[in-house]
């Protein structure tokens, strides 16, 4: 039993290094190191980009037509702009419902939101961006006009 949490260890690289067990295991050479990509300044955690300065001033509008056109709504969103998608020029119903679709899944992968505004208005706000409702203020005790 000793032998196969020995080997386990092993094969996990959780041998001490010092161990004779552990000589050889890597077929005994020189390791080399693989190319590493550099991370994108721009990106901020969880791959939700970091607001450019000007994307902190502006909103886009899309209306794409069909669903061919769901590009419109990607690259800005992608850039972390808030994007609002009408869909009121689609002809299809199974076009709108692709380009929900589309925009539901890209505001999950980048952690975003998506709110309906209307029937075929839709909200994608990216995850530095925070949306909220105003609020009505209570009505006053003058405005009833019941007892």
């Amino acid at each position: 039993m000793a032998g196969s949490v020995r080997n386990a260890m092993k094969k996990l690289g959780l041998a001490p290094a010092d161990s004779p067990e552990y000589d050889g295991y890597y077929g005994g050479g020189d390791q080399q190191l693989a190319d590493v990509t550099p991370i994108n300044p721009g990106v901020a955690g969880f791959g939700a980009p970091a607001p450019h300065n000007d994307a902190m001033h502006r909103i886009v509008t899309a209306r794409p037509r069909g669903y061919n056109e769901a590009k419109s709504v990607g690259a800005p969103y992608r850039d972390g702009v808030p994007v609002i998608m009408n869909l009121t020029d689609v002809v299809g119903e199974a076009d709108s419902q692709r380009l929900v679709d589309f925009a539901g899944g890209l505001t999950y992968a980048l952690h975003g939101r998506l709110e309906r505004i209307t029937a075929r208005v839709f909200l994608l706000s990216p995850a530095t961006f925070e949306v909220s409702e105003a609020q009505s203020a209570p009505p006053r005790r003058d405005e009833f006009d019941g007892e």
